[in-house]
C-alpha cells in the first residue's frame, strides 16, 4: 500500500498533505445487514500443491516461479458480503508452513480491520482440525496462535478461521482504505493475514496511521466472493470462474504471488478495458470518472512499458485501477490500486495544478509500486523509504522517458520543493514510520528518498546503476529486501564503498 501519505502531493512542487485533503463529515453508521451464513466446510477442494489455477495471472516470463516458492502461504478465502455492503462473513484456510531455521511454537495474525475503523471476530479457531484459543493483542489488531507441539523447520499446517467482519463508513482513519463509503466498498485486508517472522520475531505491533501499516511475504490466494448480483468486483488477481447460487452471484479470483488480496465493490462501477502486451488494464469507476478512465489506462500503459524496459517484465496479465473515496491520492495493492474520486470528479483544483499532472503522476507512482512493494517486498513500517523513494524515482524516470529531460527537471524540482518544507534539514530517510510526524514524513519520505536514489545513480554512473536495478528486481523477487541488501548489491556493480553516502542520506551521521 502506500507510505499512505499517498499524497504524492509531492509530485510537481505543490503542497497538498493529506492532512489537507477535504475530509468526509463522519455519519452515523447504520446498523449493518446480516450477510447470509456461509455454507461449512472448506472453502476449496483443491490440493494445496496445485498452483495450476495461478497461471493464467502471470505472464509467461514468471511462470516458472509456480514451481518456486515451496514455503509460501496458501490462502481458501471465501466472503460474503452482505447487501449493505457494510459487513462481511468469511471463511479462510491457510496452509502456513515454516520457513525458518528453529520451530515455531506459535502463528501470528493481523486482524487489520480492528485497526482501521472496523472489527473483526474469529467466532472459529481450529489447527489441524482441532478447536484453537487465539491470545489477543494488544488493541486487538493481532492473535496468535498457540502450537503444540511446535512446528519444525519444514513442516507445515492448516490452519482454519471464520470470522466476520464489520466495515465502517468513516474515510478518515488512515484515508479510507477500509471503508464502505458513497456507494464503494474499499476491502483492504478484510481477512486474517498471517504475520512476517524475521529476525525480530513476530511483526505484529501496532503501525502508526501515517504509513504504509502492511508487511507480508508472498502468498497465494484463491478467493471465491459471495455477493449481490449488481455489484461490480474489482480485485487483486484474475477472475477464473463465475455463477450464481441463492440469487447472488459467486466468482473466484486467484492471485499469486501476491503479498495481500484486494476487494472493491460498488453497483455504480462501470470498467473500460485495454490491452498494453499481455497485461489487461482495467479501470473500475463510477460513470462520472469515464473520461479519466480512458486517461488512466494510457498512462498506465506507458508507465509498464518504461519500468518494464529497466525493471523487468510487469508479472501479472492484469492491472486494476479503481475509484475509492480515500483521501489519500492512491494506495497500492498487488496487482491492482485505489485512486482517489477527487481526481475523477473535477471538483478540487489541488492548490491551482492542473488536475491532470495529479493523475498521471499518482498513476505513474501506484504503477511503480507493482514492482517496489510487491514484487520485492520490504518492512514498510521500518524502512518505509525503500519501496516509497524507488517509487518516486521511477515516477521520475517515466516522465524523463516520456516527456524529456525538462519535464523530468519539473519533478526533479518537486523533489526539493517538497524536501524544503523541513527547512532543508539532513534528516535520516532511514528511521520507521513512527519516528517522523506527518510534516517530517511527506518531505523526508517522498522528498529526500528519491534525491537519495538520485544521488547513488550519481554516485555509481547511470549505465552501472541501472544494471544494479534492474538486478535488485531479479534477486528479490518474491523476496523481502533491507536496507543493506540494497546497498551491498550496488557496492558490488560500482566496485566502490557506499559507506559514507548512506550515513549522509540513510542514516544521516557522519
Amino acid at each position: 500500500m502506500e507510505a499512505r501519505v499517498r499524497t504524492l502531493a509531492c509530485l510537481l512542487g505543490l503542497a497538498l498533505l493529506v492532512a489537507a485533503c477535504r475530509p468526509a463529515t463522519p455519519t452515523p453508521e447504520p446498523s449493518p445487514a446480516e450477510p447470509e451464513a456461509l455454507p461449512p466446510g472448506s472453502p476449496f477442494d483443491v490440493d494445496w500443491s496445485d498452483r495450476s489455477t495461478f497461471a493464467p495471472g502471470l505472464v509467461t516470463s514468471y511462470q516458472g516461479i509456480l514451481s518456486g516458492l515451496p514455503g509460501a502461504s496458501v490462502y481458501h478465502l471465501e466472503l460474503t458480503i452482505a447487501d449493505d455492503l457494510a459487513s462481511v462473513k468469511g471463511v479462510e484456510e491457510v496452509l502456513y508452513t515454516n520457513t525458518e531455521a528453529a520451530p515455531l511454537d506459535q502463528v501470528a495474525l493481523h486482524l487489520f480491520p480492528d485497526l482501521l475503523g472496523g472489527e473483526m471476530t474469529l467466532s472459529t479457531v481450529r489447527v489441524e482440525g482441532v478447536d484453537a484459543e487465539p491470545v489477543y493483542g494488544d488493541g486487538d489488531g493481532s492473535a496468535a496462535i498457540a502450537l503444540d507441539p511446535a512446528l519444525e523447520p519444514g513442516a507445515s499446517i492448516e490452519i482454519r478461521l471464520e470470522f466476520s467482519v464489520s466495515v465502517p463508513n468513516d474515510i478518515k482513519l488512515n484515508y479510507g482504505m477500509f471503508a464502505n463509503n458513497a456507494g464503494i466498498l474499499a476491502y483492504a485486508h478484510g481477512y486474517p493475514m498471517i504475520a512476517v517472522y524475521d529476525s525480530d520475531g513476530w511483526n505484529v505491533e501496532i503501525p502508526p496511521l501515517l504509513g504504509d501499516i502492511t508487511y507480508a511475504d508472498a502468498s497465494f490466494y484463491l478467493v471465491r466472493v459471495h455477493a449481490p448480483k449488481d455489484l461490480v468486483l474489482c480485485t487483486s488477481g484474475i477472475e477464473v470462474a463465475r455463477g450464481e447460487a441463492d440469487g447472488r452471484q459467486v466468482v473466484t479470483f486467484a492471485a499469486g504471488p501476491a503479498r495481500d488480496f484486494y476487494l472493491a465493490a460498488s453497483r455504480d462501477y462501470e470498467v473500460l478495458n485495454e490491452t498494453a502486451g499481455p497485461v489487461t488494464l482495467r479501470v473500475c469507476t463510477p460513470g462520472y470518472g469515464l473520461e479519466a478512465g480512458r486517461r488512466i489506462l494510457e498512462v498506465a500503459a506507458g508507465a509498464l512499458d518504461v519500468f518494464g524496459q529497466r525493471y523487468g517484465e510487469y508479472p501479472y496479465t492484469e492491472l486494476d485501477m479503481i475509484t475509492t473515496p480515500t483521501l489519500a491520492l492512491g494506495i497500492e495493492y498487488p496487482g491492482a490500486f485505489a485512486l482517489t474520486d477527487r481526481l475523477f470528479t473535477q471538483e478540487e483544483d489541488f492548490e491551482g495544478a492542473p488536475e491532470s499532472v495529479y493523475l498521471e503522476s499518482t498513476v505513474a507512482h501506484e504503477t511503480a509500486h507493482e514492482w517496489f512493494y510487491n514484487l520485492v517486498g520490504n518492512d514498510q513500517l521500518d524502512d518505509p523509504w525503500l519501496d516509497e523513494a524507488l517509487a518516486q524515482y521511477a515516477m521520475f524516470q517515466y516522465y524523463a522517458v516520456t516527456y524529456g529531460d525538462s519535464s523530468a527537471q519539473g519533478t526533479l524540482s518537486s523533489f526539493y520543493d517538497r524536501r524544503d518544507r523541513v527547512e532543508r534539514q539532513a534528516i535520516a530517510i532511514g528511521m520507521p514510520v513512527g519516528a517522523y510526524d506527518e510534516r517530517s514524513y511527506a518531505a523526508i519520505i517522498y522528498g529526500r528518498g528519491p534525491l537519495f536514489i538520485i544521488a547513488l545513480r550519481d554516485e555509481m554512473g547511470v549505465q552501472v546503476f541501472d544494471g544494479f536495478m534492474r538486478e535488485y528486481v531479479a534477486a528479490f523477487a518474491w523476496e523481502e529486501a533491507a536496507p543493506q541488501d540494497l546497498k551491498q548489491l550496488a557496492e558490488v556493480h560500482c566496485g566502490c564503498d557506499l559507506t559514507p553516502l548512506f550515513n549522509a542520506w540513510v542514516y544521516s551521521r557522519p
